[in-house]
């Protein structure tokens, strides 16, 4: 269902980096030196650079500047855009600080012109490329069968719809004085009518099993339209499973766990090798963080708590106390965004995750991942699953330090809440590969370095 706009946008949005980090770069160069610049000076400078900017895109692409959407609410963008730019900033000191005694070069006020010099390019190629691509000309018109409450939920927030270059033309349905639906209805048989009239490339079908929206279809295979469930369609516009009109088939028609034996067994080496190198990197932080803990209140510095693992198995994770000594003496409560059983010290663990630092060991041991639907206490899965349907799919997998519901979602603190991020943890379940996993971990990065900014 993906429209022209959606798959070209980030490519141009990519390829124009990279075009204006290299001429970022000769600007600054020739406003530095002058008369003096010449191509010798260019030739000293840009392969080191090149290892930088590499570095740099990656940054990008974990603050979401290279996601469909970057560009169209400026706001969002200069949000997004600040935070790595003072990121690669440092990744720059460190890199050329490493670099110099082999390169000699030392670069303080190249750097400092150059970021001002690409971040008027950015901007500029930001306003530009989406001007180019807001045409309606490369929309894709589509057209809803059947109805769903869940749709008018689509058409009330067009924004997704929008960012996706999608543009809805109406919706077919047998009652249309029994629609609250913004969009204008017709009646099935008027189908090939609008098919034509509005240029209707894209059909979603919501009505599967009906035999004359199945008739009606087959009419017009010669139109060359493309068709899409509206599961499927919600699925690929918001990127989470929409658990209103799902069934168990879904999970027999998706869940095809007996394919991911190569992910599962990668993504383990890939595990113990983080862990590992995670853990070693982490020793001296260990003494620092016991010691504030000690300092800031009563307690043992690490905590454990049972939560439930793959398939069920229960474990007992690890992770640096946060809280004060008997938080929950009245029996578990949901943890909250801001929870006053929560520590000085513990609070500024949890804003850049240094508080999971132990749970390396659970991850060593095969209890967890890094990447994985949130590792959840058995007393609240027991509550959630009589409140929310196939709550303990997710338990199809190991749970993780950070996942897809985690970067896509904030904590969650309630069943609605828990519902939502339940949608966002079976679409990983079923979409999960490693350049998934390594996708996610690079967004983490934005997450932290923006609470750390509160």
């Amino acid at each position: 269902m993906n429209s022209f706009l959606a798959k070209i946008r980030p490519v141009l949005l990519l390829a124009s980096d990279i075009i204006l980090l290299y001429l970022g770069l000769f600007l600054t160069l020739f406003f530095r030196y002058g008369q003096g610049f010449n191509w010798q000076i260019w030739h000293n400078h840009w392969p080191i650079f090149s290892g930088l900017f590499f570095l740099w895109l990656v940054i990008f692409y974990a603050f979401n500047l290279y996601e469909e959407a970057s560009g169209r609410n400026f706001f969002e963008l200069f949000s997004n855009y600040w935070p790595a730019l003072i990121l690669n900033l440092l990744l720059s000191v460190v890199y050329f600080y490493l670099l110099s005694p082999s390169t000699n070069l030392t670069p303080k006020t190249i750097l400092a012109i150059f970021m001002v010099i690409f971040s008027c390019l950015f901007f500029l190629s930001r306003k530009l490329i989406t001007q180019l691509t807001g045409s309606d000309k490369l929309c894709q018109n589509f057209i809803f069968i059947g109805y769903q409450p869940l749709i008018n939920g689509l058409l009330l927030k067009p924004t997704s719809l929008q960012r996706a270059g999608l543009a809805p033309k109406g919706i077919i349905n047998e009652s249309p004085a029994a629609l609250d639906c913004p969009l204008p209805v017709y009646q099935l048989s008027q189908l090939e009518e609008i098919i034509k009239k509005e240029k209707i490339n894209l059909v979603v079908i919501n009505e599967t099993g009906n035999q004359a929206v199945t008739e009606a279809l087959f009419k017009i295979l010669p139109l060359k339209v493309n068709f899409v469930s509206l599961t499927n369609f919600y699925e690929q516009l918001k990127q989470r499973v929409p658990l209103e009109i799902i069934s168990r088939g879904w999970f027999l028609d998706n869940l095809t766990e007996g394919s991911k034996d190569l992910h599962e067994f990668v993504k383990r080496v890939v595990d113990i090798v983080l862990a590992a190198l995670g853990g070693a990197i982490s020793l001296f932080l260990i003494p620092f963080i016991v010691l504030a803990i000690k300092i800031d209140s009563k307690g043992g510095a690490i905590f454990k708590q049972r939560r439930l693992g793959k398939d069920g198995k229960i474990f007992i994770a690890l992770k640096f106390r946060t809280m004060y000594q008997n938080a929950e003496k009245t029996g578990p409560s949901w943890a909250k965004e801001s929870d006053p059983r929560i520590t000085r010290v513990g609070r500024f663990l949890r804003k850049i995750r240094l508080d999971e630092i132990p749970q390396l060991l659970n991850i060593l041991k095969g209890d967890m991942s890094f990447v994985g639907p949130r590792p959840e206490r058995p007393e609240f899965i027991d509550e959630l699953t009589q409140a929310i349907p196939f709550y303990r799919e997710r338990l199809l997998v190991k749970p993780g330090l950070t996942g897809w519901a985690q970067i896509n979602f904030p904590y969650a603190d309630s069943v609605e809440s828990s519902l939502k991020k339940l949608q966002y943890d079976l679409y990983y379940i079923k979409h999960r590969t490693i350049i998934l996993d390594l996708s996610i971990l690079l967004k983490t990065i934005r997450i932290i370095f923006k609470k750390l900014g509160r």
